[in-house]
């Protein structure tokens, strides 16, 4: 009888369908504004999806001489419809011990994120 139970569990089993999300690529271009900040020398994003990590930064680049607006690309392999990230400037996190930012990925490949600094959308 336990071998016939067996049996059926494990053809029950193969029968049933897949429960796994197709994964994609997901592009999101993140604009940060850090307007009003003293001293930024260093910006930075974190994240819980691979290329990103909550252990290092991602650099983020000035979009031109001067600027207090910083840009990032990032490609992230992932079957998920949201991802988490927060930014840093000079080595340190925004909305320390809050919640993170929620980032939904639009219906396209790639999303742009624009956000400032220790700011709320």
């Amino acid at each position: 009888m336990k071998t016939l139970s067996l049996l059926l569990l494990i053809f029950g089993s193969l029968l049933l369908p897949g429960c796994v999300q197709p994964a994609h690529d997901k592009t999101v271009v993140y604009l940060l504004d850090v307007r009003g900040l003293p001293d930024v020398r260093q910006v930075g994003i974190r994240g819980r999806d691979k290329p990103l990590s909550w252990g290092q930064d991602l650099q983020l680049k000035p979009t031109g001489p001067d600027s207090t607006l910083y840009r990032a690309v990032v490609t992230t392999h992932t079957g998920y419809l949201i991802t988490e990230v927060k930014f840093t400037v000079n080595g340190e996190f925004e909305f320390q011990d809050a919640d993170n930012r929620r980032i939904q990925f639009g219906p396209g490949d790639t999303t742009t994120y624009r956000a400032r600094f220790n700011v709320r959308p």
